[in-house]
């Protein structure tokens, strides 16, 4: 039987690989009916509200009202990115148009995306200087999931509806606002006004489980500190998690006694097989170019 601690090795393989492994940043589902932590601002009839009037998980969702030549905007509470801005984020909404007599309000805005509701139902990404991009075209009266890929190191995003790629949109980049958000209307006047609901505000960063400064995501050894990222080989595997693999015995060193056991499931082949060091169901040449490149190593000090 494969060792304990070599099929741990593999499980968090897996998990950084097929995993969004992410830390929360902020979110709020108003579900307990408060949003006296948000910045509301309103004029004239304008409103913004926690409405059990339609909601994605009960019993409230934000509504905002802003008609005719009123106001409604709204900024979220501030909240903390686990790393710099520089690493990419999620963010992810629900949220719903009742019908379409709307005209330019902010879905979401944080000063790197910019994403508007413009023509009624048209969702669009702003770019500054009054040009914005369609995104996509808004059923009514339904609520739609918007997720928010963002990759501040190429400075676009990219934006999904209800689980669909949809548009990568440039960054609007401005001041201010990193850590908080704008959603609703932001002008007292008769061009910007309209109905809308948001829920379930989710913000995630991915994490960074060892501590090496390399996000999970982009980690080829995501629970073995290695900062250099050596990869010898170029199989994607970092050569501190191959040495880890490859130490057979769990003894300190590798050795005779790890040779020794590798050589009796030589050629054979299975899904339990200790000397499978690559974790491919079979011992062949490539585990034996792992165990030789590692041979004599102390994993712990790689």
């Amino acid at each position: 039987m494969r060792k304990p601690k070599l099929l741990f090795v593999f499980a968090m393989l897996g998990l950084a690989v097929f995993s969004n492994t992410a830390a929360g940043v902020f979110s709020d589902d108003f579900d307990d009916g408060d949003i006296s932590d948000w910045t509301v601002t309103t004029q004239g009839s304008g409103s913004f509200t926690a409405s059990d009037a339609c909601s994605v998980s009960e019993p409230y969702s934000f509504h905002m009202d802003s008609p005719g030549d009123s106001q409604a905007m709204a900024v979220s509470p501030t909240y903390t990115y686990d790393v710099n801005l520089s690493e990419n984020y999620h963010v992810s909404f629900y949220f719903l148009i009742p019908d379409t007599s709307n005209h330019w309000f902010e879905v979401f805005n944080n000063h790197q995306t910019y994403i508007i509701i413009d023509s009624g139902d048209d969702l669009k990404c702003y770019k500054g200087a009054g040009q914005s991009d369609l995104i996509d075209e808004l059923a009514t009266g339904q609520w739609h999931h918007i997720e928010i890929k963002v990759y501040p190191s190429f400075e676009n995003y990219d934006v999904y509806v209800d689980e669909v790629f949809k548009k990568t949109c440039p960054f609007w980049i401005h001041t201010g606002f990193e850590d908080c958000f704008r959603i609703g209307d932001r002008e007292n006047g008769t061009d910007d006004y309209g109905e809308a609901y948001w829920d379930d505000f989710e913000i995630t960063q991915p994490v960074d489980s060892d501590g090496d400064g390399i996000m999970d995501p982009n980690d080829n050894c995501p629970y073995v500190p290695n900062p250099s990222q050596a990869d010898r080989n170029s199989d994607g595997w970092g050569d501190v998690c191959e040495c880890e693999a490859a130490n057979l015995d769990e003894l300190d060193i590798i050795k005779l006694l790890d040779f020794s056991i590798f050589a009796s499931d030589w050629r054979k082949n299975g899904t339990t097989l200790t000397g499978d060091i690559n974790s491919d169901e079979v011992v062949d040449f490539n585990d034996l170019e792992i165990l030789a490149y590692h041979w004599l190593s102390d994993c712990s000090e790689e």
